[in-house]
């Protein structure tokens, strides 16, 4: 019975949690993106100094603008896909404290300092094997950019439709994203050993 009931239990924690989530259709496609939970953490302005909250299998994403001095920064949990937390500094000695922790915390870290193509959870799955080699033009969900001056966020090209929302909350969200699939892609193919 305790068998039964375990599996039983297993068997839903599994479809929870790997379950379909609710997605949103991407723009123009035919493919959904998954929407991020809405029990993000917020986004922090990081105290010059003090430590960061990682704990094992924290991989901590950053984007870097050495132009402006500032950073995004979110700390996934690897092992469950979960957002730890989301820091920003928009000055130099914030970012500068922010950078020499993040280099000293002993946890994977990815710095993106260029400004990517986001893709679409599907895309950044691995090819199942036997599937076609043919590459193929992958979807994106947005471009992230580095450097992007508090002033000109929200600036659209002129052809680009305004979308009424938050610009700052669409970077965040687009960023949020990337680094939950940099930790998943990354935590496929090493991590660190198990706590003791």
């Amino acid at each position: 019975m305790r068998k039964l009931l375990g599996g039983v239990c297993l068997s839903i924690w599994a479809g929870v949690s790997c379950g379909g989530s609710p997605g949103v259709v991407a723009e123009g496609t035919e493919r959904t993106v998954r929407a991020l939970s809405s029990t993000l953490p917020p986004v922090e302005d990081y105290p010059a100094g003090a430590p960061l909250p990682v704990v094992a299998y924290t991989h901590l994403v950053v984007g870097y603008c050495k132009s402006l001095d500032d950073f995004m920064a979110v700390g996934v949990d690897a092992a469950t896909g979960t957002v730890r937390f989301r820091f920003q500094g928009n000055d130099p000695t914030s970012t500068s404290r922010f950078m020499a922790l993040a280099y000293s915390a002993g946890v994977p870290l990815t710095v993106y300092t260029t400004p990517v193509e986001v893709l679409l959870e599907e895309e950044s799955q691995p090819a199942a094997s036997g599937a076609s080699q043919v590459p193929q033009l992958p979807m994106t969900a947005g471009t992230y950019y580095t450097c992007v001056p508090s002033s000109e966020i929200g600036d659209r090209p002129p052809e680009e439709p305004p979308t009424g929302g938050n610009p700052v909350a669409e970077r965040w969200e687009l960023f949020t994203e990337l680094a939950l699939n940099t930790a998943r892609a990354l935590h496929r193919v090493a991590r660190l050993p198990a706590p003791q």
